[in-house]
């Protein structure tokens, strides 16, 4: 859902929907003592080393695979989390488990039977419901119900002598959710685990609750935080510890493909023809040994920017749009000492959101007003970015338009245009030598007008030619800053 667009990152716990890697909740591998062991994270196990949460950490039976594991941590806590945790499932209940040949699905279906519950379910397909019945034999075809239309809400009726279900297990969404309500009995419980009606807000209407139901929102990833450790998320460790005791916990079905088919594992995925899991697999597994240490693997990568948390990040101009945006990288990728400078200071409610937002997160935002277009106030800025850290990058973003044909230039617009490029670039380049010995980034944000021209613009592209002119004097000298075909351009 993610992947696809279809949900989005902010529907996600926490400070996650800001981060660029997000996918992946569960995994399986050895951890550093070599054991073998399957886990839940809130984020991010789509990786070859995973950062996981001890409670959430169970060690594989040594019966399963290390790819039959992978398969059990997300669907058996969610069903567990589901139907016991929150739905107080009983022997002799009923349940309605929509998608039930998928991994929640068959999870589900496992745990209501090995507890004595009546099970329904919906497939999409002839091969999905023969699939099941083979691996559920108490299932006839009276349990199975289509899951591409709302067909099955006269089914469950109709089965049930009018009655409804005690339990649902709800994944679709639309007129189908509506369905879905429908089909509960008095005092049954709705376990909504679909996350696109909650994150679209979808209304429900109230009436349902005139039987004395009663509604859930499953989100397993609420209880995957590291200092989370609430009754629930001690409930579903133990409960999971049981299942594995009693049989109630099995390996699914599972399609695999290696890391280098990540984009067709997906594509299979949304395509809903899939049974059980979808496997991502990064490596085979070590020879039948409790514990071992895997050999190191190496993987192709792209190389990515780190910025030093300890070092401060100058940004000439940085309340304008363009420099928020920089800034917001910048953090995105280490930063935690961010300087902006403008003559004005803070005047827009975006610029006071994006600044209360960082602060909120832990970064030290400085408002400067020095003015850089003079020696004095160039040296005034460096010293005061000092005082937070070591400065580590200077990037001057200033830009002043006075567009018009060169016949009706004046030397003020050329002055005007320049000062805050090309003068303040001098300056910053002089200071920066005395001021800034740890300095790692010099970077003057031009345009590729400067370099091609653009009706109206000539001094502006003067005063971008200029800049890249001082960049590559300092690349000469083995200074910080890059060649002109490396500055950034922006028009």
């Amino acid at each position: 859902m993610l992947a696809s667009g279809k949900l989005p990152p902010d529907a996600l716990p926490g400070d996650l929907a800001g981060q660029d890697c997000v996918l992946g909740l569960e995994f399986s591998g050895r951890d550093s003592k070599g054991r073998r062991v399957m886990g839940l994270v809130a984020a991010r196990s789509l990786a070859t080393t995973v950062l996981g949460d001890p409670s959430f950490l169970w060690e594989v039976p040594e019966k399963w695979s290390l790819e039959q594991a992978s398969t059990i941590p997300v669907v058996y806590s969610t069903a567990y989390y589901a139907l016991l945790v929150r739905g107080k499932m009983r022997r002799g209940e009923s349940l309605l488990v929509h998608a039930g040949a998928g991994g929640l699905g068959q999870a589900a279906i496992s745990i209501a039977l090995h507890m004595g519950c009546t099970v329904f379910t919906t497939v999409g397909s002839k091969d999905k419901r023969d699939f099941l019945k083979k691996k559920f034999p108490q299932l006839t075809d009276k349990n199975f119900a289509n899951s591409r239309d709302t067909s099955f809400e006269q089914h469950i009726l109709r089965e049930t002598n009018g009655r409804g279900v005690d339990l649902v297990l709800n994944s679709l969404a639309g007129e189908m959710l509506f369905a879905t309500v429908r089909c509960l009995a008095k005092a049954g419980r709705f376990l909504e685990v679909g996350k696109l009606d909650l994150s679209n807000n979808t209304p429900l209407g109230m009436s349902v609750f005139l039987k004395n139901t009663t509604f859930h929102g499953i989100l397993l990833d609420a209880l995957m935080d590291a200092n989370c450790d609430s009754p629930d998320k001690l409930a579903v460790v133990n409960y999971m510890n049981e299942g594995m005791k009693s049989g109630a916990v099995q390996p699914l079905h599972a399609t695999v493909f290696s890391d280098q088919q990540v984009e067709q594992a997906f594509r299979f995925m949304a395509s809903g023809k899939h049974i059980g899991k979808v496997v991502l697999k990064v490596r085979d597994e070590e020879p039948k040994a409790k514990i071992a240490t895997p050999a190191p693997r190496p993987v192709s990568a792209i190389p990515r920017t780190y910025m030093n948390p300890e070092k401060s990040y100058v940004l000439v101009g940085g309340l304008g749009g363009f420099g928020l945006e920089l800034a917001n990288w910048l953090i995105f990728r280490g930063a935690t000492k961010i300087v902006l400078t403008s003559r004005s200071g803070i005047k827009t409610g975006y610029q006071s959101l994006c600044i209360r937002r960082w602060k909120e997160n832990g970064v030290q935002v400085f408002i400067s007003t020095a003015d850089s277009t003079k020696p004095e106030g160039a040296e005034q800025l460096l010293k005061e970015s000092a005082k937070l850290g070591p400065i580590g990058g200077i990037f001057n973003l200033a830009a002043v338009l006075r567009d018009a044909f060169l016949e009706n230039q004046t030397e003020a617009d050329f002055d005007a245009v320049c000062k805050p490029k090309v003068t303040a670039t001098k300056n910053i380049d002089l200071a920066s030598r005395k001021l800034c010995p740890e300095l790692d980034y010099f970077i003057a944000f031009s345009s590729v007008s400067c370099g091609r021209g653009n009706a109206g613009q000539t001094n502006y592209g003067l005063a971008n030619s200029a800049m890249e002119r001082i960049c590559e004097a300092r690349q000469s000298l083995g200074l910080p800053g890059p060649p002109s075909n490396g500055v950034p351009s922006v028009t």
